[in-house]
Formats: structure tokens, C-alpha cells, sequence
């Protein structure tokens, strides 16, 4: 609340969504009275309290920030100026830093369009979105069906509607990466993954988008490679922690992913323990 409550863009209203927590988070009001209101729910998924809290305000822009993600100094400014000089543009996001323990590592550059984020060859993170109003609302928000996949299947919409994004050229937002963050869970992930691109290859089909539909066919082996390799680091996990059968379904999980990919690992992991004279 406090990045974003000293940006220089000053004229904005925060929403805080309470989705049925367990806190007392009333008081956050009186941080700043006259730019906050606080609305609490039962709970209802991520993707129903961000379209509630779109309908609690009349705003033309509308930004989103989760729990815990940051927004840095100057967001909004840069993309307001940026979305006005590009009114045509579907939205407008940031560069954005995975930031941990380890430290940050900054997303790169990149243009954004409906078949690269179709192929998966994009990150864009949801916390760093500017959109219109107007344009939010003639897509629908957020399908409150999904839980792991809204933002991908939100922007896809704006997307396919008014066109490519765009984006200023420095990082504006912390995405901090932990335990809890829901993409960790890659099971989940990738179920849901593959009903969105179900989805947009029947609507691909239908209307003969072979670009769109080549498209959903590279992002379909990005998808399998990495929650392969997602399968196989929760396999190695529950062979350190002595859960030989938990070890058992991750390993069969990335199998079925990509079979390929867990020959690789396996041939890497082999390498990397014989000992250079018995290469020689």
C-alpha cells in the first residue's frame, strides 16, 4: 500500500480487497483516509476480488497490485504519459524483478502481442498492468473460474481484442518470489494451463488462425519441458526429505510431462558425479 500510495502520480484511489483473510485489516483506512477504502469479502479467489474492486471504483485507469508484489517510484506516471501517447495500445505493462533472498533478477525487454503470449515466450506480471477501463470491462475482468491462469487468460483477452501491449523501458515493479506464491504449485498449473489453451485453440480453429494455432503448439513444449523440470525438483526434494513415494509421483508426473526432459536431467545428474579421472 505504501508504494503505492507515494507514487508522484497523485491523483488515485487505492482499493484493498479483503478476499475472507483472518485479519483485522480495517484500520488500513487511516493510512491515508482520503485515497483508501477497504472492502471485505467472504472468500471468493483472486480473480473475484480483483473484479470487485474494479466495481468500487469509476476510475479510467485501472492498475493491480497484489499482497505481496511492490510498485517502485514513477509507475504510474510513465505509463499514463506512455498510454496516452498510445491510447490504442491493449494495455500497458512494466519490466518487473524476481526478487528473493538471493536477490533481483530483473525480466527483460520485450514486446507483447497475443501469439507470443500464446507461445509462452513472455512474462508479463499482473502487478505491473495499467489498463482502460473501458477496455477492462468490454473483456469481462478476470474469469473468477480460474486460479492459477487468470492473468495469462486476461491479458490474452485484451490482447486478441484491441491488439499488442506496450510497455516503458525500466523495471517499475518487486515480484517477490516464496513458498506461497500460487505458480509454485505446478500440478495445478499445468491442468489449468492446458484448459486456457484448449480454450483458444477450439476459438483458433473456428476462425482458421493458423498463427495463432502454430502458435498454442510451441507453447504447448515450453509448457511440457518446464513443468517436467518442476516434476523432477519436487522429486529430488522428497528424495532429501526420505519420501520415496512422494519422489515416485513427481518423478511419474514428469515422465508423463516430458519424457525427454527427465532423460536429460537424469544424464546431467550423472555427470555431474563422475569424477573427472574415470572421464578420461
Amino acid at each position: 500500500m505504501r508504494s503505492v500510495l507515494s507514487q508522484d502520480f497523485a491523483d488515485l484511489e487505492c482499493i484493498v480487497v479483503d478476499d475472507g483473510s483472518n485479519e483485522a485489516l480495517d484500520h488500513i483506512v487511516e493510512i491515508d483516509p482520503s485515497r483508501v477504502r477497504f472492502h471485505r469479502q467472504t472468500n471468493m479467489g483472486v480473480s473475484a476480488a480483483r473484479n470487485v474492486g474494479v466495481a468500487l471504483t469509476d476510475s479510467r485507469f485501472i492498475a493491480f497490485l497484489d499482497q505481496d508484489d511492490e510498485w517502485l517510484p514513477g509507475k504510474l506516471t510513465a505509463q499514463r504519459d506512455l498510454h496516452l501517447r498510445i491510447p490504442q495500445a491493449s494495455f500497458c505493462h512494466t519490466r518487473f524483478s524476481w526478487t528473493s533472498a538471493k536477490g533481483e533478477i530483473p525480466s527483460p525487454p520485450q514486446d507483447v502481442d497475443f501469439e507470443a503470449s500464446l507461445a509462452a515466450r513472455i512474462h508479463v506480471c499482473l502487478s505491473s498492468v495499467l489498463v482502460e477501463r473501458i477496455k477492462h470491462d468490454t473483456v469481462g475482468g478476470h474469469n473468477p473460474v480460474l486460479a492459477q491462469h487468470q492473468d495469462w487468460d486476461y491479458l490474452l483477452r485484451l490482447m486478441m481484442v484491441f491488439g499488442p501491449a506496450v510497455a516503458p523501458d525500466d523495471v517499475y515493479v518487486r515480484y517477490h518470489v516464496h513458498e506461497l506464491n500460487a505458480s509454485r504449485n505446478y500440478e495445478a498449473n499445468a491442468l489449468e494451463g492446458e484448459a486456457v489453451r484448449v480454450l483458444y485453440e477450439t476459438w483458433a480453429r473456428g476462425r482458421g488462425e493458423a498463427g495463432a494455432l502454430a502458435a498454442l503448439k510451441r507453447g504447448r513444449r515450453v509448457a511440457s519441458r518446464t513443468h517436467a523440470h518442476q516434476a523432477i525438483d519436487e522429486a529430488r526434494g522428497r528424495i532429501r526429505a526420505g519420501d520415496a513415494r512422494g519422489a515416485a509421483h513427481h518423478l511419474w508426473q514428469a515422465l508423463r510431462y516430458n519424457p525427454k526432459a527427465v532423460v536429460e536431467s537424469s544424464a546431467s545428474f550423472v555427470r555431474a558425479r563422475v569424477r573427472p579421472e574415470e572421464t578420461s
